[in-house]
């Protein structure tokens, strides 16, 4: 494998993940080739106007001229649909890239180490806008300059060639200057590209943090390091560019010597005087093109670092596994199982042998001491991660079985609803952030009241970025309205009453009792718990039951007999 070829790997492995727009690109390189070469043949035909204007002292015929302004309209037209096409392939290539990364963060975060998504973020952000400007402006450029030095030296060629082949000289003393500094570019480009990316990381992870920082007083240690990084950042860029500007110059060498051996060239062979304007224009019309792609070659290597980094993030390993097909769900009511679920991070081991079977319509508490695997087990019951041994299935009355792992995701996010402790809110109106798509104001309107929210905030109500307008009790009680106002099978809680005074967490527990869904309900609170028909006692390395209240039939329309 050469190095051209390894080194163009990263920007080429994506264009399998632009799927449709990889016709739109051709269609933009055919645009911007056939563009160039217009631009070529208005170029020679002005000088030949010029040319025989001095020399002969007489206008052009009158076909030149008609030509000419066709040439120049058709130019203009290709250019205005250049643009648009372009400029329009170039926002669903950054949405292509964007999705794609999107639909890798779905089944590859969050990982068990819980690692900071910063990184994750600014590349789906900073990098996928480098290389859109690549697929759908760069790739176009390169092509129409090949194919335009092609026809150039054809022309030559058959016109000149002994002229042919001094603009092919100078092609050849214009693209040597592209392998200068390579080695160079490469490791200025991914430290520039590395490091704007921190930069950008650190820039994430102090807005996503920013009530910590404004608490902490951390303001000068975050400035510092914000400062600090970007700095670095800085002066990576700078290197780079003076790189560049130092390439720039050799370039522009190139280019006047090639101007000057053509030159040389035309005169060296006779050619008649109004004739010498046309060819030398045809010869560098030929050559600065090639110049433009040899000043865009020695950008790439920071494009292919994006690449690789976006890249990287597309390839990260799924937390989860997909059967294929899919299994259908079963109809009604759906219970939960566990069954030999072993799960740990790293070389901690937090789960062994655990087992746990919830019934169609059970409502079941989840309780025990910090560290003892509690908010694993929401995790694995919620399909975010799968186990390391064992099986989760989803059950129903008439004992039919699925694995979890083999619903379709859709299917199952409609069905299963989790709701974490700390979980978030969209920014927006009360409607937009908690309603599904079929929900109405008033069913809205009644959940607010049963929840104790209705004084506080209202459907048209906006709460703010992740619901700052609001309390840590009312965001929590938000986030419950939300998971209930979709109507799922299965409705998993952690810690739903934590942040709630008393009176707050029974009206919490009110509206609880008389949903017909499943729960699984993870607390510390007795309050909460007690209106559980069982509670599940959860202590590394044994796992009991304790029953709380004798169960009775659940009627699924939403009512429970229970006997204290």
């Amino acid at each position: 494998m050469t190095t051209s070829t390894a080194s163009a790997r990263p920007l080429t492995a994506l264009l399998g993940h632009l799927g449709g727009e990889r016709r739109a690109i051709v269609a933009t390189i055919l645009l911007v080739v056939v563009s160039q070469v217009c631009l070529g043949a208005i170029s020679v035909l002005l000088a030949a106007a010029v040319g025989h204007a001095v020399v002969l002292r007489s206008a052009p015929p009158g076909w030149f001229w008609v030509l000419s302004a066709g040439l120049v309209i058709v130019r203009a037209v290709l250019t205005w649909g250049e643009m648009d096409a372009s400029h329009a392939l170039a926002f669903r290539v950054l949405a292509r890239l964007r999705m794609a990364l999107f639909d890798r963060y779905a089944v590859a975060l969050p990982t068990r180490r819980r690692e900071n998504t910063g990184r994750a973020a600014s590349t789906a952000m900073a990098d996928t806008e480098r290389l859109e400007f690549f697929y759908a402006h760069t790739v176009a450029q390169l092509v129409a300059a090949a194919v335009n030095a092609l026809l150039g030296l054809v022309l030559l060629a058959v016109v000149e060639p002994v002229l042919a082949l001094v603009t092919l000289t100078a092609l050849a003393l214009v693209l040597s200057t592209v392998p200068l500094g390579r080695r160079r570019l490469e490791a200025l480009g991914a430290e520039m590209v590395e490091a704007t990316g921190a930069l950008s990381d650190r820039v994430v992870d102090v807005l996503g943090g920013l009530r910590e920082v404004l608490g902490y007083g951390l303001h000068e240690p975050v400035r510092h390091q914000i400062r600090e990084t970007g700095a670095g950042a800085a002066r990576a860029a700078g290197r780079l560019e003076t790189t560049h500007r130092v390439l720039a110059g050799a370039r522009e060498a190139a280019v006047t010597l090639a101007g000057v051996g053509v030159l040389v060239g035309v005169l060296g062979r006779g050619v008649p005087a109004e004739h010498v304007a046309t060819l030398v224009v045809l010869a560098l019309a030929t050559v600065a093109p090639v110049a433009d792609a040899a000043a865009t070659c020695a950008r790439l290597p920071a494009l292919r670092a994006a690449a690789t980094r976006v890249g990287d993030e597309l390839a990260r390993p799924a937390v989860l596994t997909r059967d294929t097909p899919p299994a259908p769900l079963p109809d009604g009511p759906l219970g939960l199982r566990m069954h030999g679920v072993g799960f740990g991070y790293d070389e901690r081991r937090v789960l062994d042998g655990f087992d746990l079977s919830i019934a169609p319509g059970e409502h079941v508490g989840l309780r025990g001491p910090s560290g003892a695997g509690k908010s694993t087990v929401v995790s694995l019951a919620s399909r975010l991660w799968d186990p390391d041994t064992g099986s989760v299935e989803l059950t129903s009355s008439t004992r039919a079985e699925v694995a979890i792992s083999a619903v379709d995701d859709a299917a199952l996010r409609a069905t299963l609803t989790t709701v974490e402790q700390d979980g978030a809110l969209f920014s927006g109106t009360v409607r937009e952030a908690i309603a599904g798509p079929s929900t109405t104001d008033a069913e809205i309107e009644e959940i607010l009241t049963r929840l104790g929210l209705a004084d506080a905030v209202t459907p048209d109500s906006h709460i703010g970025e992740g619901g700052l307008s609001l309390s840590g009790g009312q965001r929590a009680r938000l986030r419950l309205a939300q998971a209930v106002l979709r109507r799922p099978r299965i409705l998993i809680l952690d810690e739903p009453t934590a942040d709630l005074d008393e009176a707050s967490a029974r009206q919490v527990t009110d509206l609880l009792g008389t949903l017909p869904a499943t729960l699984l309900v993870v607390s510390h609170r007795h309050q909460t718990l007690a209106g559980m028909d069982r509670v599940v006692d959860i202590a590394a390395p044994e796992v009991y039951e304790t029953p709380t209240n004798p169960r009775r039939p659940r009627n699924h329309a939403g009512h429970a007999a229970r006997e204290r």
